[in-house]
């Protein structure tokens, strides 16, 4: 394996305490401090935070940027369009589905349902695992558009995962639309990955309605070392 690059390393960092809360919304960041904190120059800083800001993670500024909260018309809207386009591409691949991709997404649904994985480790799983799918639609702008999809709602996933628990329904569902993949069945996939995301959009929806957790932002301030 390649070694990981310095923004690499430092995007790995900064997303792991931003899922968190460990930097909580409206913090500026420095790409200074940041800088001399991961002891890296600006450079892999600046390429880190335009990661970020593709995440949805982080709105970028002169010479930083600022962590954005969670939303709740934020998470409406992405899982409507995640509602609209991911069922579509599911669908057109499944006949392009072999052997290798079938067997790969139970060794990925196994190690999803171990309980050994860190949040992060089990999104890196969840996408791949329904990625081996919708890869083989041959439709490169709709498989763009799935993934940019994917990482913006990764914030709330984890918040799923992380906070909220109750995942038991997650794995159960992966192992519908391996069966339905597994038996070359477009429709049922495609409906399938359908109630997928509209449980989990359920799911953390109910969770902030309840706790009242996302809002516009907080007061902005420098984050903590």
């Amino acid at each position: 394996m390649a070694e990981e690059s310095a923004g690499s390393r430092v995007a790995r960092g900064l997303r792991e305490r931003l899922w968190t809360g460990a930097i909580p919304p409206g913090t500026l960041l420095s790409q200074a401090d940041i800088a001399a904190e991961y002891g890296v120059s600006r450079i892999p800083v600046r390429d880190a935070l335009h990661v970020l800001a593709t995440e949805g993670l982080v709105q970028l500024g002169v010479t930083g940027a600022t962590v954005t909260s969670l939303s709740i018309p934020e998470l409406q809207e992405l899982y409507e369009m995640r509602e609209a386009v991911e069922p579509v591409v599911t669908a057109i691949a499944v006949p392009n589905v072999g052997r290798a991709e079938i067997a790969q997404m139970a060794a990925l649904a196994d190690r999803m349902e171990a309980g050994e994985t860190s949040p992060g480790e089990w999104l890196e799983a969840n996408a791949r695992f329904h990625a081996l799918v919708y890869e083989r639609a041959d439709r490169p702008r709709m498989v763009a558009l799935t993934e940019q999809l994917r990482r913006l709602t990764d914030r709330y996933v984890h918040l799923h995962l992380d906070v909220i628990g109750d995942v038991e329904h997650l794995h159960r569902e992966h192992r519908q639309i391996l069966a339905a993949v597994r038996a070359g069945d477009p429709r049922e996939v495609a409906e399938l990955t359908r109630l997928h995301l509209a449980t989990s959009h359920d799911f953390i929806l109910q969770y902030l309605l309840r706790t009242g957790l996302a809002g516009d932002g907080t007061e902005q301030r420098p984050a903590a070392g």
